[in-house]
């Protein structure tokens, strides 16, 4: 859907961000030839960088992380006022191992909002090994996320005073308040136009005339973006697991809680017929089966190992375990665990999502304590999400979100409607210009849309590529799960790695699996 050009550049003057304005000429302002002609100092990455992903470099192979290079590229903080205050944002790359002609860099952006680039590399770098005989594989973290200005509220929330109201609302409603004390000056400057122009001076930084990326799940977002801003620095791109611009905060939440409802289906129907399902033999006692134990955890939660697992632990197994079919097997052995009490497997499977890459924007972390902060993950991800929209819904809203959210999904529809007031009172207006990814000069862009798709519903991907207007194609993979190309489906990859490699874009009503 695209906005208003009036619309947008009047709250870009409100906010002295630069929405609307003219950003293909960007790398010919003067103002901006420092940083689009800076060189980049590659250096061997820290330990505290090699070291701090989320994964334990299980699958990578011998010597990988050694080969990992980090660099900062500036920017400015603000590009209609570029010489005030400037950012570092953190790069890492794997330089091209060939055999084949070095093609130039491919930039990859794991998702979120809010997921570290530079994790995903160090942790997943081997999925793309194909692609790195060509290309050096560079990836960063978007500012506010990682290494890069994290956004910070604080190390914990102040609780509430005696007789305070503590309501759901009222807590999103402090935790907002924090974010605008400790990082108030850097949260009007974190939406994704801002990180696209960043990936443009990353471009230039890295000697490309064109950006060659791959991006999943919010990530297709920020490359749409980028071609809409730059058609024509855009490459070969890639958008996997697409987000869908023409819906709105709320209906993007709807379509999640249907998303993740049919996939619970889809795996209930599967179990049913397995001689290690714990939910019977019978599809629908199946779902009243599922259902029950949430009643139960939320009446009576279990301790495993000092830890609790209630609910919201419960819901959040369910869903890390519907990313990827190849979970699903973990998924029957945690709850014929469950069924004899033993929660052990619930936790495991809920602790597995942590900042990992390629999730969409809207679903849920594990809930909070009262007095607790959300991850730093978590807190970018609202940032970003709350500067890309100009939706605030308050406690007057609520009430309709889990009636709605609900009615979609009995799961996974509660646990989705808080999602809703993560913007509640939050210090910096937001606008709809990330929605607006109108990109008809641009050159047709890969999009791969799975049919069972929990967090990027599939007909998000045809709808981006109506409004992207370039003759863009979509590849479908009929499947289940989120980010198409790591599932290792070979057809998936070779249409991927055949566009990204030669240039091959796929013709027609293309579809794998």
């Amino acid at each position: 859907m695209s906005v208003r050009l009036s619309a947008v550049a009047a709250v870009a003057a409100l906010l002295g961000g630069f929405a609307g304005t003219p950003a293909a000429a960007a790398a010919d302002d003067p103002d901006l030839t420092s940083f689009y002609q800076q060189k980049l100092s590659w250096e061997p990455c820290g330990k505290e960088l090699r070291n701090g992903a989320q994964g334990d470099g299980t699958g990578q192979p011998p010597g990988f992380r050694k080969r990992l290079e980090c660099a900062r590229l500036e920017v400015p903080r603000d590009y209609r006022s570029p010489g005030q205050h400037t950012m570092q944002v953190q790069l890492v790359r794997l330089k091209a191992t060939g055999p084949g002609k070095r093609i130039g860099s491919l930039v990859l952006n794991p998702g979120g909002p809010g997921a570290s680039g530079v994790n995903y590399l160090t942790d997943s770098g081997s999925a793309f090994a194909r692609l790195g005989q060509r290309y050096d594989l560079v990836s960063f973290d978007p500012r506010g996320t990682g290494h890069t200005d994290p956004v910070s509220c604080g190390s914990k929330l102040a609780p509430p005073g005696k007789g305070a109201d503590d309501s759901l609302a009222a807590k999103e409603k402090r935790i907002n308040e924090a974010c605008g004390r400790h990082s108030g000056g850097l949260l009007r400057w974190v939406g994704t136009p801002d990180v696209a122009r960043d990936m443009d001076v990353l471009r230039a930084a890295v000697h490309d005339d064109k950006l060659n990326y791959l991006g999943f799940s919010y990530g297709t977002r920020l490359g749409a973006v980028y071609a809409h801003e730059f058609p024509h620095t855009v490459g070969r791109m890639v958008l996997d697991s697409v987000e869908d611009p023409t819906k709105n905060q709320w209906q993007t939440a709807l379509s999640q809680a249907r998303g993740f409802q049919r996939a619970l289906d889809d795996f209930a129907a599967d179990c049913v017929h397995r001689t290690d399902c714990a939910l019977g033999t019978d599809e629908h006692k199946a779902q009243d089966q599922l259902r029950a134990w949430y009643r139960e955890l939320s009446e009576q939660p279990m301790k495993v190992k000092g830890e609790t697992v209630d609910e919201t632990t419960y819901v959040y197994a369910l869903r890390e375990a519907l990313y990827s079919r190849s979970d699903w097997p973990a998924l029957r052995q945690a709850l014929s665990q469950l069924r004899t009490g033993d929660a052990s497997g619930i936790l495991r499977l809920s602790d597995a999502g942590g900042s990992s890459a390629a999730r969409a924007p809207g679903v849920p972390a594990r809930r909070v304590g009262q007095d607790d902060l959300p991850s730093q993950d978590q807190l970018a991800l609202r940032a970003i999400s709350c500067r890309d929209t100009s939706e605030r819904y308050g406690e007057r809203d609520y009430p309709r979100a889990e009636r709605e959210l609900t009615k979609a999904s009995p799961l996974f529809g509660p646990d989705i409607a808080p999602t809703l007031l993560d913007c509640y009172s939050w210090p910096v207006a937001g606008d709809d210009a990330s929605r607006d990814v109108a990109a008809p000069d641009a050159p047709p862009i890969l999009l791969v849309a799975t049919t069972n798709d929990p967090a990027t519903p599939y007909q998000g991907a045809f709808n981006m590529a109506r409004e992207l207007g370039n003759s863009s194609t979509v590849l479908t993979f009929r499947g289940e799960g989120h980010a198409a190309y790591t599932t290792g489906d070979p057809c998936v990859q070779r249409h991927v790695d055949d566009f990204l490699l030669d240039g091959t874009l796929p013709k027609g009503k293309i579809s794998c699996g």
